[in-house]
Formats: C-alpha cells, sequence, structure tokens
C-alpha cells in the first residue's frame, strides 16, 4: 500500500456520481422503473430526502436499464426557480438536441421568444421531430430538483404552469415519459400523486448495512483496510446514507494519507467525526434549512433527548413534547405534528424520539442545542401579532390594564410560545395582585431562559410568599420560599422567611396542643360537676373562658372542626371510617396503591399532589417516568398533575386488584395510560385534559361494592374501567346500574353479565368457546375432557358455551376445586376412554393446577392435545409449563404479533419499554371508548347515550375496530399456539 499516497481520494461528496463503477446499490429502485416503463407508464416520482443519492440514481438509469427501447434524457432544473414556462421549454429543447447529438438534423430548435408566442412549437413542431429521429423508441425525460419551480410552499400552486403544462404534454405525447425527482417534503409528494393521477412512486432511502459496507470498501479497495469493527461504526454513524457514507469515509482516507496508517479502526472512525461534521457543514444546514420552525424546535428537542440518555445510561429517550415542557414550551398542535412529518420524511425512527443518523444528531446537539432552536417559536404568525403590539403601544399611552391584559393574552392565544409576552403580561398580573397567574407565567420565563429570568423569578416568588403571610396562611407561605431555595440554596432573605413561617406554625401548634388539654379537663370537670355542682362550677367557668380565649387566638372553631364518633375529616368533610378505608383505595395521585414498587420521585410527587403543588408534582412524576417507564400508576399520575394544573379535567375510573393481582392490574393501567396520555397531549377536548381515578378492589367483591359506591357517589366520575373478574364486576355492576354509571370491561367475558349500562372490548367466553370448539372439529378432536372451577362465573361460563358450540363428545368433566383431585389417576380414567383432547378452562385462582396437568399430560406415551381460554395465555404458564405447554391452543382476545396489532404493539413497546399483554390492548380500547364518547359537556347519561353509537377503526383502538351491539364488542377472539417456548400466531392469526 506505498502508493496509496499517490492516489487521489477515491470517495465522492458534493457531486452526483456518474461513473457506474463507483454507483451501489438502488436495484430495487431500477427495478421498479424498468417494470414501470416497460408497462407504458407515462410519469414515474422519485422521492427522497435532500443529498440522499437521488441525483446520482437519475444519472445511473441510462446505464442501468441500457435498452433499445429508451432514450433518457437528463434535465436539472435547478437553476430555474425564477424562469419562465417559455424559458424552461427552450433550454429542455436545447438539451434534448445537444444530449441525442440531433443538431443538425433537427435544427433550428424553438428558441425563447418563439415559445412565448406559441409553446405549441414544443409539443407540435419540436417533439415529433424528435420522436421521427428516435425511430421507435421512446424519450424518457429525467428532471432533476424538480421541485424547485416553485418557490411557494405548495408545489401545485402553478407559479409558472410548469407542473399545467406537463400534464397536458403527457396526455398528447404518447412516446414521451418523465421522472421526476421530488425533494422537498411529503406533502409535495402527496399533491402531485393527486394531480397526476395517481402515479407509481418510489422513495429512495437509506442503504441497507450490506450495500454501506460495499460502498465503503470497494472505492479504496487496495488504498485501505477497514477492520469490520470500523465498518460497523461507520454504518452506525452514517446509518446507511451515502451522503454522510462517503463525507466520513473521505475524511477517513485523508486521515489515513497523512498519517500512512492504512488500517482503519473503530477509534479511527470516532476520532473523525469533527472533521467530518465540519466537512459536511452545508449539508447539514440544508437538512436545517428545508424544515419549518416547529420541525426544527423538535428535531433539536429529540437531539437533546438522545443525549440526556445517553449521559444518564438511559436506554430510551425522554418524549421531546416532555423535554420541551421542562423547557418552558408549551406542546401547540403543530408541534405535536412535527415529530410525525420528521417520521414520515425520514429525519426520526418509527419511535419519534431517535434521530435516523447519528452524525446529525451530533451536529445537533453541537450546532442547534434546544435553547436556541426554541426561540424560533416567537417568529410564528408574527404579522397578527405585530398588529397587536401596534394596539399594545396606544394602550399603555392610556394606562388601560385590563384592555392590555386581554391584548397579552391574545398574543399568547396566538402563539402560546412567544417568549417575549410572558414577563410584560406577568407584571401585569402582578400589579393586580393575581400572583397565581403571574408565577406561572415567569416560572415558564425562567424554565426558558435561568440565566436572564432567574433573579426576577426568585424576587415574585417571594413577593407572593409574604402576601401569603401578610393573610396568616402559613403552611401555604412555605411553597414559595422553599421553591426560591431550590433554585438558590444560599438566599438567605429567603432562609429568613422560612424561620419566621416555621416559628408562627410552632406557636400554632402549641396553642392547639393547650386548647386540646383544656378540652380534656373540661369533659372530666363536668363529670365531677354532675357529683358535687355547687363546689365546682366557678371553675369550670373559668376554664369555658380560657377555652374560649385559646380558640379566639388560633382562629379555630371548636365545633366546626369536630366529626361524630366513628368518624374522621377528609377534605373538610366528615366520613366514616369505614368510608376512610375506602377512600385510602382510590387514587388520583395522592397516594399510591403499589406500595412493593418503590420509586423516590413519585413519593415525592405525590406529596406534591396532595398539596395542591401540581406544577411540582408533574416534574417529579416525570422524573419517576424516566426511573420507571414500565409502571402506569406514575404515567396516570403525570397526567392527572398535568390535568389538574390545566384546571376542569374530565375524569375517569379505572378499578384493579392492585393488592393481590399486581401484574394484571398494571397490564390494564398501562392501556388506560397510553390512551389518557394519547388524548392529553393531543390537547385534550376544548381545552379539558383528562384525570383518571384508580381504584383498588382487591379482587375481592365486598370491597368491589364498596369501591362502586364511592365512584358513583363521586359526581366527577364520568365512567367505570373494570372490574377485572367476574366476581368482582358481578358484585358491582348493580350500583353502577342503579346510578346510570357507565361501565366498561376490559378483561371480563363472562355471558351472564349484562346490563344497559355495560359494555366490554374483550371478546365473550362465546366466542373463545366458539372458536375454540370450531379448532377442535376441524382438527377431528372429537372426545375431550374439560378441566374447569364450578364456582367460577368465568370458567363456568366457558364450559357452558363450548358445551354448546362443540359437536363431539365431552367424555367428562374435572373439577379444579376438588380437594381429592389425583391428577395422575384422572388420565388413568381418560386414557381408557380414547379422549384426544383437554379442554382448560381455570381461572386465575386455578392456572398453576391447569399447567400441572400439562406436565402430567407430556408424561404420557401419547399426550393429548392441549386448547384453554386465555386464562394460560401468559408469560408465566410458559416459563412454569416449559416443554409440557408445547403445542399448547389458547383462544385470546388480541395477539400483538397479529399483522392488525402490531402497529399499536411497537408504539406501546416504545412507550413502556417491553412487550404488552392483551389486557393492555383491551383496556386501550375501553379507555378510547370513553373517550371517543365525550362530548364539552358530558354527563354520564350523554356518554351512555353514545357508546352504543360506538364505531372506531383499527386506527384508533389496538389493530381491531371497536363497536358495541348489547354491550358486546363484534369481534371474535384469535387462536395462538406455543411453539418454542413462545405464543405464535395460528393461521396467520385470522380472526
Amino acid at each position: 500500500m506505498n502508493n496509496s499516497t499517490a492516489r487521489r481520494n477515491p470517495y465522492i461528496i458534493g457531486r452526483s456520481i456518474y461513473e457506474p463503477e463507483k454507483f451501489f446499490g438502488r436495484e430495487n429502485v431500477f427495478k421498479f422503473i424498468e417494470d414501470c416503463l416497460n408497462s407504458n407508464i407515462r410519469i414515474i416520482l422519485l422521492h427522497g430526502q435532500r443529498r440522499i443519492g437521488t441525483s446520482s440514481v437519475l444519472q445511473q438509469i441510462p446505464h442501468k436499464l441500457a435498452q433499445k427501447k429508451f432514450v433518457f434524457i437528463t434535465f436539472d432544473l435547478q437553476s430555474y426557480s425564477q424562469s419562465s414556462l417559455s424559458d424552461i421549454l427552450h433550454k429542455l429543447s436545447e438539451a434534448i438536441a445537444e444530449s441525442l447529438e440531433l443538431n443538425s438534423d433537427i435544427s433550428p430548435f424553438p428558441s425563447e421568444e418563439q415559445l412565448q408566442n406559441n409553446l405549441d412549437i414544443f409539443s407540435d413542431n419540436f417533439l415529433p421531430r424528435v420522436y421521427q429521429r428516435l425511430g421507435e423508441k421512446n424519450l424518457v425525460i429525467l428532471l432533476d430538483e424538480f421541485d424547485v419551480i416553485s418557490n411557494d410552499d405548495n408545489i401545485l400552486n402553478y407559479s409558472n404552469n410548469f407542473l399545467k403544462y406537463l400534464q397536458s404534454l403527457l396526455k398528447q405525447q404518447e412516446k414521451l415519459s418523465i421522472i421526476p425527482v421530488v425533494r422537498r417534503n411529503k406533502n409535495d409528494l402527496k399533491n402531485l400523486i393527486n394531480l397526476f393521477n395517481s402515479p407509481p412512486y418510489q422513495k429512495v432511502d437509506l442503504l441497507d448495512e450490506i450495500t454501506t459496507k460495499q460502498l465503503i470498501i470497494k472505492p479504496a479497495q487496495g488504498m485501505l483496510e477497514y477492520e469490520e469493527d470500523a465498518i460497523k461504526a461507520v454504518f452506525e454513524l452514517s446509518s446507511g446514507h451515502p451522503y454522510f457514507t462517503q463525507a466520513i469515509c473521505f475524511n477517513l482516507f485523508l486521515q489515513a494519507k497523512l498519517a500512512h496508517q492504512w488500517r482503519v479502526t473503530r477509534f479511527d472512525v470516532e476520532g473523525i467525526v469533527d472533521k467530518t461534521i465540519e466537512s459536511v457543514e452545508a449539508g447539514l444546514i440544508g437538512f436545517w434549512d428545508g424544515l419549518s420552525i416547529d420541525e426544527k424546535v423538535v428535531f433539536s428537542a429529540v437531539a437533546d433527548a438522545q443525549q440526556i440518555a445517553i449521559e444518564q445510561g438511559n436506554s430510551f429517550p425522554e418524549d421531546p413534547l416532555i423535554l420541551l415542557e421542562e423547557y418552558g414550551v408549551i406542546a401547540t398542535k403543530e408541534l405535536i405534528e412535527a415529530a410525525k412529518k420528521l417520521t414520515a420524511n425520514g429525519f426520526l425512527d418509527e419511535t419519534e424520539r431517535r434521530i435516523k443518523i447519528e452524525l446529525v444528531r451530533r451536529w445537533l446537539v453541537k450546532s442547534r442545542p434546544l435553547k436556541k432552536a426554541i426561540w424560533g417559536l416567537e417568529e410564528l404568525r408574527k404579522q397578527e401579532i405585530d398588529i397587536i403590539n401596534e394596539e399594545v403601544t396606544k394602550l399603555h399611552q392610556n394606562d388601560n390594564n385590563q384592555d392590555l391584559l386581554d391584548a397579552y393574552e391574545e398574543i399568547l392565544k396566538i402563539n402560546p410560545n412567544h417568549f417575549s409576552t410572558l414577563t410584560v403580561l406577568a407584571d401585569k398580573y402582578l400589579e393586580i395582585y393575581n400572583f397565581e397567574k403571574a408565577l406561572e407565567l415567569y416560572e415558564r420565563a425562567y424554565q426558558i431562559d435561568y440565566i436572564r429570568n432567574q433573579e426576577a423569578f426568585l424576587v415574585r416568588l417571594e413577593a407572593y410568599g409574604n402576601n401569603l403571610i401578610n393573610q396568616e396562611k402559613y403552611i401555604k407561605a412555605k411553597e414559595p420560599f422553599e421553591k426560591v431555595l431550590t433554585i438558590e440554596p444560599e438566599r438567605e432573605s429567603a432562609k429568613y422567611k422560612l424561620r419566621e413561617i416555621e416559628a408562627e406554625i410552632e406557636q400554632q401548634k402549641s396553642l392547639e396542643i393547650k386548647l386540646k388539654n383544656y378540652q380534656q379537663k373540661l369533659v372530666k370537670i363536668e363529670s365531677l360537676e354532675n357529683q358535687k355542682p355547687l363546689i365546682h362550677r366557678p371553675l369550670i367557668l373559668s376554664i369555658i373562658l380560657l377555652v374560649i380565649f385559646i380558640i379566639g387566638s388560633i382562629g379555630v372553631r371548636l365545633f366546626s372542626t369536630s366529626c361524630d364518633r366513628g368518624q374522621q375529616k377528609v377534605d373538610g368533610s366528615c366520613v366514616s371510617n369505614q368510608d376512610r378505608l375506602i377512600l385510602d383505595n382510590i387514587s388520583r395521585g395522592d397516594r399510591t396503591l403499589f406500595f412493593t414498587i418503590s420509586n423516590t420521585y413519585r413519593d415525592q410527587g405525590i406529596e406534591a399532589f396532595k398539596q395542591g403543588n401540581y406544577r411540582e408534582a408533574v416534574q417529579l412524576f416525570q422524573r419517576a417516568i424516566t426511573a420507571n417507564r414500565n409502571d402506569p400508576e406514575v404515567r396516570i399520575y403525570y397526567n392527572n398533575a398535568i390535568a389538574r394544573q390545566k384546571g376542569n379535567p374530565f375524569t375517569l375510573a379505572v378499578a384493579v386488584p392492585a393488592d393481590n393481582g399486581r401484574d394484571r392490574a398494571q397490564e390494564i393501567l398501562r392501556g388506560v395510560a397510553q390512551s389518557q396520555q394519547q388524548f392529553n397531549v393531543n390537547g385534550g377536548l376544548n381545552d379539558r385534559l383528562l384525570e383518571v381515578a384508580i381504584a383498588n378492589d382487591a379482587n375481592n367483591p365486598e370491597q368491589a361494592k364498596q369501591i362502586a359506591q364511592q365512584l358513583v357517589n363521586d359526581k366527577s366520575v364520568l365512567g367505570v374501567i373494570g372490574h377485572s373478574s367476574s366476581q368482582t364486576t358481578q358484585a358491582a355492576l348493580p350500583i353502577y346500574k342503579q346510578a346510570h354509571t357507565p361501565i366498561i370491561s376490559p378483561t371480563n367475558s363472562t355471558n351472564n353479565l349484562q346490563a344497559n349500562n355495560f359494555f366490554r372490548t374483550t371478546s365473550s367466553d362465546a366466542a373463545f368457546s366458539k372458536k375454540l370448539a370450531q379448532y377442535a372439529i376441524n382438527s377431528r378432536l372429537n372426545q375431550v375432557v374439560i378441566v374447569y372451577n364450578p364456582r367460577s362465573f368465568y370458567s363456568n361460563s366457558l364450559r357452558e358455551e363450548f358445551k354448546t358450540n362443540f359437536k363431539g363428545q365431552i367424555v367428562s368433566l374435572i373439577n379444579l376445586t376438588d380437594p381429592t383431585l389425583d391428577i395422575e389417576r384422572e388420565f388413568k380414567v381418560i386414557a381408557s376412554k380414547q379422549v384426544q383432547a383437554i379442554i382448560l378452562f381455570p381461572d386465575v385462582q386455578y392456572t398453576a393446577t391447569a399447567v400441572d396437568i400439562a406436565k402430567v399430560n407430556v408424561d404420557q406415551k401419547l399426550p393429548l392435545k392441549l386448547l384453554s381460554s386465555d386464562s394460560l395465555y401468559n408469560p408465566k404458564t410458559l416459563q412454569d409449563g416449559g416443554n409440557a405447554v408445547e403445542g399448547l391452543v389458547v383462544a385470546v382476545p388480541w395477539f400483538r404479533e397479529a399483522p392488525q396489532a402490531r402497529d399499536f404493539s411497537q408504539a406501546a413497546k416504545q412507550l413502556w419499554g417491553g412487550d404488552i399483554s392483551w389486557r393492555t390492548a383491551t383496556s386501550y380500547d375501553a379507555t378510547q371508548a370513553l373517550i371517543n364518547s365525550l362530548s364539552p359537556q358530558p354527563s354520564r347519561e350523554t356518554i351512555l347515550q353514545k357508546l352504543p353509537l360506538i364505531n372506531l377503526s383499527a386506527t384508533v383502538t389496538s389493530g381491531n375496530e371497536l363497536k358495541f351491539q348489547k354491550g358486546e364488542r363484534q369481534s371474535q377472539a384469535v387462536l395462538v399456539k406455543v411453539e418454542s417456548g413462545k405464543f405464535t400466531c395460528l393461521n396467520k392469526c385470522s380472526p
């Protein structure tokens, strides 16, 4: 390799690739084009990001499709963005003539002046002469930079009528085809598809790993030697983007040449990153400049979130919208849509939380930091805001405070992220002593620019604290001063005020203790007075006067704060101790129902939520999510805190067995939380968000009744999701029915649960049993044994429905609750009766016994087929059953690998960090049903009117359409089978 120093750099950056030997991949694109042309398709659209290699693809088409049937002309429209149609046609005529070397035959080609007078010269005169010269060949014009001909945001605004002309030209010219390249955005592609009557189109995307490897190795073969890990490092940085791949390798070659080191390692690749970014800065800026302001902000937010995740060792980055909120940015509809657009245009991966190209991400972190990018949001709707600001100037002259407030609020309504308005509006609110509103605005300003706004924020917090001290609201007054010290721990003014507040609180406590002591003495004396009334009457009078004095000194009314015996005060009301215990099992964010899960941030968030400090609760619950993203309880509390902060939320409840069915409870809550978050992130309905109350029914029918009563008594609860088991639902349903409260069960399939307020999003027992019975019949399993629990609504219902639908013989029934049950003995009896299959219908309590039956079955020389309901559809069955459950066929309401479920399944996996269960899917659907039954002023009655009319498409649910008929979901069960230790689709999971 000594001669390498004399060689030119073999990698190409900054120009299209004309040489066939230096071009790699894209076989699918060329095959697509060839098939289309051979099918006489007249227009074929290519689209892709800038610098993805579309120009190179156009240059290679004549080489890759070297056929006698077509002649290709490449025409670059880059320099014609301001040109007239006549000018473009003149230059195109010239390019055709020069490219085909036909000048002498068809000269002169039409001049611009001729075309200005008569455009038909091109189509009626020039092109026919070209076709005559080409003979049997067809003309194919390859149009590069096609989308620059319109400077407007919408390519179809026909700024120079070129598109209209092409449309009519293709109708006239049978021997003409065009292949344009569209690069600006996906809307251009969509509009062109509509304009040209849905022509075929192909995306020029990132190269795969194999092709990228060729692009890395082959140009420098014989000069550079790449270690496998180095090749992998280049691919990790470029993700197969040819421009960035070439740029990295170009700089690696330069480095190798300078150092005379011709073997490339991963260390070399990492060492060249900054130099590569510098060399492709223009291309990276092109990426950036092609984005809208909202897209730029989200793009930077994703880059920052990824960087934070890398530094903290987290495998999954934070939601960019949540990060933006921490920076003081309001998540507008445009910002929410921006992530989807960035994903659709190939900048983000399908999670919407990772930048596809690592090199681009590193450039963003370095050159387009989020703190800088968010200020671009100030430019949105600038003209409208400038008009209002002109009016503001006049209002200042008239000193009209209310009109000024209205004007500034109008600005923030037009653009919630017009940051320069925040502090001036906050000052106006402070002038009228609206501290809460002022501080909310100051805090946003501090989040956006903490250096500039910190001192002003701290001063306003202290002012608010002093105002509360003046009102003798000492406990509440602690909050602003404590917040000051979290920002500036050594601020003496805040420390002094906190000491002053603590002293006042201690004095109040001391007086309360004295009052309590005197009350106790009064009771004793009253008792003595009954025995010796004349002796103690003066003493009693003195104590009464003292008590009255103490009560007055602390501002407490003795009789207004007392509750009857057996009652406690909760939120200002007296409730029975029994009701208090039930209320302890319902939480919106003021307690955890999963005490065995440790999460410090969650506990701190709960304390903030209790105190009504929802902003702090939002931040703490967000940290709790980061600490344990798989925990749905904290995600629900996080969204509840946001909803409370917004004010006037809609409220739904979900009942789960939190303390003795944790896994099932969390599976249900994940579905509810995912739907809630989606609704809230999208802005809710009429600016109202969703709050979810979690209730623990302990899988106990009596507790379920008590929970139901509390929920129906709470008029804010519009509907209930739950309960999880047949027994608890059966117990609670009459209470909900009497109160006309909608209830949707995502997990309960028992057929005998029916009421006009009851719905379910899982398949019914009838659907499960029918599916299994049909499978048994089709598999010629004519003699079966059923294993079930006769005391379980669920298990018994499955047995009854299977019996109704099965056409073969049920040889015997095995009672799981029988204390004398001997499984091995039962199998001896079964073997003598030529049984072919065992139908396992255990309820949750007896799933372990069902697995034991499967283990005994596998020990038989000819093991029987195993069929079951969804109770055995869980990882524990696979883990505990092992080899014994191989071949088990299970009827389930939803399967994550079914084609129709994959989109939702993947989205959920990204959110929760792992695969989800069917309970999550059906709970999501239940919440979606209730959400889609909301109205601007909903009630339980209006929701009950809307639920029977629900008709949700598969894109709105977990993968299957959702509509009800008499409360039942109109869907069939899905059959899955255990194969190689995992659940797999049976017959492609077709319903």
